[in-house]
């Protein structure tokens, strides 16, 4: 089975609010190399809708998002320049969501609808 889209969606707990402007790349992880597989910006509602250019086949792959130029213009200060998120896809649906919560010291993700 192929994936059609892999999306995104970050939010900031700090203030309750999606995070907008953040620069988005996806990577597939080969045991020798990383490769690009797509590139986005999260929207007004913090969300990238596809960040792969073509359908992605199962594998291993790094989500990673360029948050400091936010965090200096949102909040003053940064501590996590960037957040990277490594997961595995199996495969079994055609489209996956990564959902990131984020704060100044702090961040989690999970697997969302």
């Amino acid at each position: 089975m192929t994936i059609a889209r892999l999306s995104t969606h970050v939010l900031d707990t700090t203030i309750g609010r999606p995070a907008a402007g953040i620069p988005a790349r996806l990577e597939r992880l080969d045991p020798d190399a990383a490769a690009e597989v797509g590139l986005g910006t999260t929207d007004d509602d913090g969300r990238v809708f596809r960040l792969n250019t073509a359908d992605l086949a199962p594998g291993r792959f790094r989500l990673t998002l360029d948050t400091a130029a936010y965090f200096e213009r949102r909040h003053g200060s940064m501590f996590y320049p960037q957040i990277s998120v490594s997961f595995a896809l199996s495969g079994d649906r055609e489209h996956y969501h990564i959902a990131v919560l984020t704060s100044t010291y702090s961040y989690s993700t999970y697997l969302g609808s």
